[in-house]
């Protein structure tokens, strides 16, 4: 869950998480889609299968015993040498390196280290780096100390440099380039997105579809909608997608929502409207089902949909 996730986002969904699948045999014996739903809101849905097929890897293959060997974690699916390195010093005390985001910002300005972190001769050199300074003993909480120097101290804006243990020590701040390190590509200009999407209900209850498509929200529940077009308007735009896309005959009527949502380097702006269906719905469809606004917990869904969902039963409490 941390993986590209801030520590103040994660720990309510790692609690709701825990709760519902306290041991792996219990991961393991859930649906995917049950799994999918606890982490709704959380993104980067990927994490959430592999970590659900791991564990059913190490119940299948292990009669559910973890691993406890960084070989044999790098085994399961969605764990890398830093994760794999991290599980096996945190957890086992063993004397395995790690270097996150957080852990390579300190190096590359303990160290001076020039060049883009993510490109291989110098990512290598960073690993080198993280492995060269591990002490004999006390790897835990040496690594642990590491990553929240990084989150708290030597932070991507504004480091506290005052405060850090190792001030004196540093190349970057003796040249005073500290803010310039790491040497990051610049981001992507964040494209604006307009789109559409539908609130269809049906005696208190909302249509929603499973995403089929391959990306970052496969297999997750949405509202039927989609993208507006150059200067088309969103009410048009919701037509035409959902018969293109859903093969439904739609009339828009009022807005209920508008939210704004950050993807990547897309900035979105989804409007929502009440929609009514003109005849009927086409055969029965798994990928197809009708839920009560209460009822979100349910299903996988991702953040701009919970938050739809979330207006809707606003204006309609019961």
């Amino acid at each position: 869950m941390l993986q590209q996730t801030q520590v103040k986002t994660v720990v309510p969904y790692f609690e709701k998480f825990f709760d519902k699948f306290p041991d792996v045999r219990t991961l393991a014996g859930a649906g995917e889609q049950e799994v999918l739903a606890a982490w709704s809101g959380l993104g980067y849905y990927r994490r959430a299968k592999a970590l659900h097929r791991g564990a059913s890897l190490i119940v299948q293959e292990r009669n559910g015993l973890l691993p406890d060997t960084f070989e044999e974690w790098l085994t399961l699916p969605g764990i890398g040498r830093y994760t794999a390195g991290a599980i096996m010093s945190i957890a086992y005390g063993e004397r395995y390196a790690i270097l996150d985001g957080n852990v390579t910002r300190v190096l590359t300005r303990l160290f001076l280290i020039r060049g883009n972190p993510k490109q291989s001769k110098v990512n290598k050199r960073l690993w080198r780096k993280a492995e060269a300074i591990l002490p004999r003993r006390s790897i835990s909480e040496f690594n642990q100390a590491l990553m929240e120097l990084g989150a708290l101290v030597c932070t991507t804006r504004n480091p506290r440099c005052l405060v850090c243990p190792l001030e004196k020590d540093c190349k970057a701040r003796m040249r005073g380039l500290e803010q310039n390190l790491p040497e990051l590509p610049s981001r992507k200009a964040a494209v604006p997105v307009r789109m559409a999407a539908a609130v269809v209900q049906r005696k208190g209850r909302i249509l929603l579809y499973r995403r089929q498509s391959e990306g970052l929200m496969q297999d997750l529940w949405e509202l039927p909608g989609g993208t507006c077009r150059l200067e088309e308007e969103p009410k048009s735009a919701l037509a035409r997608e959902a018969k293109e896309r859903y093969g439904l005959d739609l009339s828009p009527t009022k807005e209920v929502a508008k939210i704004k949502h950050n993807i990547m380097n897309r900035k979105i702006t989804l409007h929502a409207f009440e929609a009514r269906l003109n005849g009927k719905l086409g055969p029965r469809s798994s990928a197809r089902t009708w839920i009560p606004p209460e009822g979100v917990t349910e299903l996988p869904m991702s953040s701009m949909t919970l938050k739809i969902l979330g207006e809707v039963k606003k204006k309609n409490p019961r």
